[in-house]
């Protein structure tokens, strides 16, 4: 089978099916088309069409297809899940700490990373708490403005 084949297949099987990992990608394409792949063929394959471990409705990862909207998708469902998982937000000096409902911590910073804010140096998190770093404690208040649309003047950035 021609690459450009392969390549249309393994997406099909990812927007089609919620696959968790990529062994399960090898064996539904041997068990439903007789062809087999090795595991290192089908994570170059992922990579060339931007597929990636995200987050699914379940909360469970799941093989999908990086799309260039993310951002504003992420901002909508960071939106979504600041109503109804982040139980709280504070500032402190050049961090915003961000705490969830047990479990919720990766999926959220998961979004946040999605939104590629060039005033977040970096992320971590953990079960319930996210930690996001930037340079300054004005840039973690317009941060925290750009996550959560909270009232905040922009503050002037020097270059």
């Amino acid at each position: 089978m021609k690459k450009s084949k392969r390549l249309d297949l393994v997406s099909m099987v990812v927007k089609e099916h919620d696959i968790h990992t990529k062994a399960e990608i090898v064996d539904y394409i041997e068990q439903h088309f007789g062809i087999r792949y090795s595991l290192a063929t089908i994570s170059r394959d992922l990579n060339e069409l931007k597929i990636y471990k995200m987050p699914s409705e379940n909360q469970q990862r799941c093989y999908r297809q990086y799309n260039d909207n993310a951002p504003k998708e992420a901002k909508a469902r960071l939106i979504d899940l600041y109503q109804e998982e982040i139980i709280s937000l504070s500032i402190k000096d050049t961090y915003l700490i961000i705490k969830t409902t047990p479990g919720f911590a990766q999926t959220v910073n998961f979004y946040i990373d999605q939104m590629n804010l060039k005033e977040v140096i970096g992320t971590i998190g953990g079960n319930d708490t996210i930690l996001v770093i930037t340079h300054s404690n004005e840039l973690s208040k317009f941060v925290h403005y750009k996550l959560f649309d909270q009232t905040y003047e922009t503050p002037h950035v020097k270059h």
